[in-house]
């Protein structure tokens, strides 16, 4: 098993990372510290980070009744706090957004869970804001684990659409090149074995162009992120899936498809950019 570590030096290189982005391009208080209910928000989120702990793998599916718990009582604290009354306003809509995206992951009816993003613009725009326009470093900083809560919206995806979709269509296996990786990247992932996954990826991303799918080319990109020791190439690899995201993903559709994908790609986004947190939410195999 690969322990991926936490590394030395990395908060006190990011704020020089942060000093360097556009001027008004990350929103106040994306943390949720600063406002009347900030105590119950930082609760809420505590409590969700705490439940992407829960599985034994980062590639695996939370329980329902894990995130159900979780979920309630988030709701329960900000609630009891006033955090949702009227004159609250739009505090935190970040913790709000978890909440929403959380709520997804408990839906049972397979056509809402299809394409609730497209069924959901208030969810879908901020969603596509954090996923395009916003600095996946800030985001990680912030403390909400986006990309462990979008992980587990496309596991759920996935476990109620089984048997309902041409999942090879979807994941783009149209080809050997793409099909054979995919077969060896899910089940080093069903392994929590970072090394193959890296392996395999290198190995695909030299294929030529045109047998590279877009899904594919994604997540090996991510594995790479994923096991990237050194700070300033791990920002630089987000940064660079980030642009690679903006050409593939253009609006709530194509982010509802991406989501729907069988392909290990939002659980390796999930370990790549969380290790930029103040408290990294450690991969299954760092566990171990």
């Amino acid at each position: 098993m690969v322990r991926v570590r936490c590394f030395a030096g990395l908060l006190a290189l990011i704020p020089g990372a942060l000093s360097q982005m556009p001027a008004g391009q990350i929103p106040e208080d994306l943390a949720c510290t600063k406002g009347p209910h900030a105590k119950a928000w930082v609760a809420a989120k505590d409590r969700f980070r705490v439940l992407m702990e829960e599985p034994k793998s980062m590639f695996e599916l939370i329980p329902p009744a894990s995130i159900k718990t979780a979920l309630d009582a988030a709701i329960a604290d900000v609630k009891a706090a006033g955090g949702f009354d009227k004159e609250a306003g739009n505090e935190c809509g970040y913790g709000r957004l978890a909440i929403q995206l959380l709520s997804v992951a408990l839906m049972e009816d397979p056509m809402a869970v299809a394409q609730p993003l497209q069924e959901m613009a208030a969810m879908a725009n901020p969603v596509m804001t954090l996923l395009l326009d916003i600095p996946w470093v800030a985001t990680a900083l912030s403390g909400w684990p986006f990309f462990g809560i979008l992980a587990q919206v496309g596991l759920h995806k996935v476990a109620r659409l089984n048997g309902l979709l041409d999942y090879d269509a979807v994941d783009g296996l149209g080809d050997q090149v793409s099909a054979d990786y995919f077969t060896k990247i899910s089940t080093a992932a069903d392994n929590s074995d970072l090394i193959t996954m890296a392996d395999v990826s290198y190995a695909y991303l030299q294929a030529p162009s045109d047998k590279i799918g877009v899904l594919g080319s994604l997540t090996a990109l991510a594995t790479q992120a994923a096991l990237q020791s050194d700070v300033q190439k791990r920002m630089g690899a987000c940064a660079a899936l980030q642009e690679a995201m903006r050409s593939a993903i253009g609006d709530a559709a194509e982010l509802d498809i991406a989501l729907t994908t069988r392909w290990p790609l939002w659980s390796l986004l999930h370990i790549s950019v969380d290790a930029f947190s103040a408290n990294p939410i450690a991969p299954a195999a760092a566990r171990a």
